[in-house]
């Protein structure tokens, strides 16, 4: 009788060390590469990309999905490894710096002289659930940029892009591989227009 306390103590510890198991999904992280093109020559100037300004609505780690009509919601157990702005601006840095068409490519300002500072507005960067439920999804990315020359603060450009990726398997794998495909496109108009503005 007097082991039973000492009994009971034990069955506790054993079934507390006993791992338990959910039976909820993991959540997913998703990444980004866009695929950039080498630049055939590199222009002398430093761009500083300034923090990307998302829309509120989108900035968070989480992955937007717009379902019919116009509600918001999100790709259950799937994330992006950070909130959106500050993820995407080390997305466009790595890939206007692999592009190889800058001096350098900087998240900070450098100095004046030949130096210029890209700002960049994201409105739409979103996966779209078909109207009907039953045909394939769609992508959808709204870019703004301006450039400014630094010593001046003189603007020398500003342009817009708008790619949207349309028939898509509704899969999370192919929504974000679409996703970087579009952002693909994107960071490829903004490098010819930064190289005209320049």
């Amino acid at each position: 009788m007097r082991y039973l306390p000492f009994l009971l103590l034990l069955t506790l510890l054993s079934a507390c060390s006993i791992p338990l198991k959910s039976d909820l999904p993991l959540e997913q992280t998703y990444r980004l590469a866009p695929l950039v093109a080498t630049a055939s020559q590199r222009l002398a100037a430093n761009l500083y990309v300034s923090k990307v300004t998302v829309s509120p609505a989108l900035d968070s780690d989480r992955i937007v999905l717009i379902k019919p009509p116009l509600q918001q919601d999100f790709i259950a157990h799937s994330r992006w490894p950070d909130d959106l702005s500050s993820y995407l601006h080390a997305v466009m840095v790595d890939g206007l710096a692999r592009s190889g068409s800058f001096q350098s490519v900087s998240e900070q300002m450098l100095g004046k002289e030949g130096n210029y500072k890209l700002l960049l507005r994201v409105a739409s960067f979103q996966a779209e659930y078909p109207k009907d439920g039953k045909s394939n999804a769609a992508v959808d990315i709204v870019m703004e940029s301006s450039l400014v020359r630094v010593r001046d603060q003189h603007l020398l450009g500003q342009h817009r892009y708008a790619v949207r990726k349309e028939d898509i398997p509704i899969s999370t794998s192919k929504l974000v591989e679409a996703l970087n495909q579009a952002l693909g496109e994107v960071i490829a108009a903004l490098l010819m227009d930064l190289q005209r503005d320049l």
